[in-house]
């Protein structure tokens, strides 16, 4: 069966429920941009997601070391194994008993849930589904789970999330927890577990990356933490810039050369009429002295003449 299009035409609703329907196998792409979602189904039934953001995928051998469950010293000394004994990564995690399929099989479940989350707030993009395509072929664990009630939990995450999102606007807050021996409270255990985490240096980027509890439940708690006066706002962490591209086009420098060039000329103009207005007014004085100096001079001659003495400056003053 042909499924493909745009997401603009058909939500992504849609589209799981018609493979949910129709009970069909193969492997749903969605592409935004950078951004590659992959949904694996086998009969109608949904058994694996990916996320992609250019080229960087997280792997669940990763995402096991950061959510803590398996300690980074551990991690490396099963890679070595890895690399003596050619044993798959995740074989080894479970023959090894290091965590039981048990607790795989949830964390899988869990990071499927954490795909359809951001999968559902895409509101364009183009997908595809390759009829007959498998997903994590060579997994020692299958997974099944049920299309529809997926959808339907997702739908209520995002029901809820603009409320969370409100309080929690920005993902460099860093929180600091109150200590209300008067409330009396219980958290559960996950809400217990970000509070163990939040320490007035990590942000909520921080607490999503090493909780293990996936953005919307680290959110969902913190929401509730927050509402029952548990912690608090500490401060915020600056925006980082790195990698933020400085926009230098001719375009974006026409308006700041234009100005420079308008100061510049009104400037130059200031400069230059000062420079006349000055020169004009050394000229002015120059021939004001020479007038005066001659005049003084020759009123000076004839006054010797007729007086046989020289003026005095009061005397040529009071005649001119």
């Amino acid at each position: 069966m042909a499924i493909e299009g745009d997401l603009r035409s058909l939500n992504i609703t849609s589209v799981l429920q018609l493979i949910s329907r129709e009970r069909i196998t193969g492997v749903l792409k969605i592409k935004k941009d950078t951004e590659v979602v992959d949904v694996g189904f086998i009969d109608g039934d949904i058994t694996g997601a990916f996320f992609e953001l250019g080229e960087r995928v997280e792997r669940l051998e990763t995402y096991l070391v950061k959510s803590g469950m398996i300690g980074k010293n551990l991690f490396e000394m099963i890679e070595d194994i890895h690399h003596e004994t050619k044993r798959p990564i995740m074989n080894i995690i479970i023959e090894d008993k290091y965590l039981t399929i048990e607790e795989i099989e949830r964390t899988i479940k869990f990071k499927i849930q954490e795909v359809m989350d951001e999968l559902f707030t895409w509101d364009r993009g183009e997908f595809k589904f390759e009829e007959g395509g498998l997903i994590y072929p060579k997994s020692v664990i299958k997974i099944r789970m049920n299309t529809e009630a997926l959808i339907l939990e997702s739908a209520r995450r995002l029901d809820e999330w603009p409320r969370i999102s409100k309080s929690i606007y920005s993902s460099e807050i860093v929180y600091k927890r109150i200590d209300r021996p008067e409330l009396k409270l219980q958290p559960k255990e996950d809400e217990a577990r970000i509070l163990s985490l939040i320490d007035e240096r990590r942000a909520v980027s921080d607490l999503v990356e090493i909780s293990g509890l996936g953005k919307f439940h680290t959110y969902s708690c913190l929401y509730h933490l927050l509402s029952t006066g548990q912690v608090e706002v500490a401060y915020a962490k600056p925006a980082s810039v790195k990698g933020r591209k400085i926009d230098v086009s001719i375009k974006s420098l026409v308006t700041p050369i234009a100005v420079v060039i308008t100061i510049g000329i009104l400037l130059a103009e200031f400069v230059a009429g000062a420079i006349i207005s000055n020169q004009r007014l050394l000229s002015f004085d120059f021939l004001y002295r020479e007038v005066y100096e001659r005049r003084d001079d020759d009123y000076r001659k004839i006054f010797f003449y007729k007086h046989q003495r020289i003026p005095s400056p009061q005397e040529i003053e009071g005649f001119f």
